[in-house]
């Protein structure tokens, strides 16, 4: 992803907290041969006069306890550590540590446990929890985009929510299903034709991997500058060569899962680069730029790069700015072909007399 999102929006991860302390008072309950505490005793008592009336909760929390008596104390475990694994969200994606998946979990609480932390998701918003999250993650952007592409806009809070993706997604790892610190923003198209269900820990031969964590990531940079000036899509469209910097483990994931590289150059950089070139043609003649100048050309396009550094994700102005520090680059190496393209773009050649007759 392009840059992080603040860590302070998953400070108010109570919710989550409230029914991980009901699932380990269950758990405590059966191990010492008592019976089910009832409702809302089984939640802390914090909490109790908060969710009394959510009789959805009480059902889920009672389904859940009924599925853990059913189970030998070893697979009872599992389910704490899943618990716990799973939730240690900036360790699963570095790497530093792994949880079993839910269909590795005994049978007869996979249901349960997916029924009641995704009902704990559904009460994030009924609760305002995550207006307030969002809330917090707009006001602190300097720029309103989706992290995972920098070209899908945000709206601000109030208008329809924009996707809180389950990054790790809830089909795979139940427990984590309403953790603040698992739930992303995320641009329609990233969420909704990319990522969907994929898991981010794993690939799709079982294999681990790592992932950006998004409450911790800093800013990603995109550099151009080894791609070829022409004979990409066609003789006069780039040859595109998409880095980023810095290129780690996390850069493959969030590229196989995303298509980041292919959806900036199919949808951004393909069809935009001639109108990106005209742009830079008008800009030249309006500066009064001389045509047969290499090093005012270069000027031009340096001039352009930094304005387009200066807007960031807005309007895709860090692509621009990629493109024409590129140009720019081939151009001080004095690429030829490249340079009389600029000039020609610059100082067209004159129109051809009128024919007499």
């Amino acid at each position: 992803m392009l840059f992080g999102y603040p860590i302070s929006a998953t400070h108010d991860n109570w919710l989550h907290d409230c029914i991980s302390a009901s699932v380990q008072t269950i758990h405590a309950a059966v191990d010492g041969n008592k019976k089910y505490p009832g409702w809302p005793t089984v939640l802390p008592a914090p909490y109790r006069k908060i969710l009394n009336l959510r009789t959805g909760l009480r059902d889920r929390l009672k389904a859940y306890n009924t599925a853990v008596r059913k189970l030998q104390k070893l697979e009872r475990d599992a389910l704490l550590d899943a618990l716990h694994n799973e939730n240690r969200i900036a360790d699963l994606v570095s790497g530093a540590c792994d949880c079993v998946t839910l269909d590795k979990l005994p049978k007869v609480a996979q249901g349960p446990a997916s029924e009641l932390f995704s009902f704990a998701f559904d009460l994030l918003t009924d609760l305002g929890v995550r207006d307030q999250q969002y809330a917090k993650i707009y006001a602190s952007a300097a720029e309103h985009v989706c992290s995972f592409c920098g070209t899908e806009y945000f709206d601000a809070p109030g208008a329809a929510r924009e996707a809180l993706d389950h990054y790790l997604p809830r089909s795979r790892y139940a427990f984590a299903a309403a953790n603040l610190r698992n739930l992303v923003p995320m641009g329609y198209k990233c969420n909704s034709s990319y990522k969907l269900a994929s898991d981010l820990l794993r690939r799709d031969d079982g294999t681990r991997r790592v992932a950006f964590d998004p409450y911790n990531h800093a800013k990603l940079s995109i550099s151009l500058d080894a791609s070829e000036p022409f004979d990409g899509v066609d003789a006069h469209t780039p040859k595109w060569e998409i880095r980023f910097d810095p290129d780690t483990p996390a850069v493959t994931t969030w590229d196989d899962v995303f298509s980041v590289r292919l959806r900036y150059q199919r949808d951004h950089l393909d069809p935009s680069f001639r109108g990106w070139l005209s742009l830079f043609a008008k800009a030249a003649r309006r500066a009064g730029v001389q045509a047969n100048s290499d090093a005012a050309l270069i000027a031009e396009l340096r001039r352009l790069e930094e304005g387009f550094n200066d807007t960031g994700f807005q309007d895709r102005g860090f692509l621009k700015a990629a493109v024409f520090r590129m140009l720019r680059r081939h151009c001080e190496n004095g690429h030829k072909r490249l340079l009389e393209q600029l000039r020609s773009l610059v100082a067209p050649p004159a129109p051809l007399p009128p024919i007499t007759v």
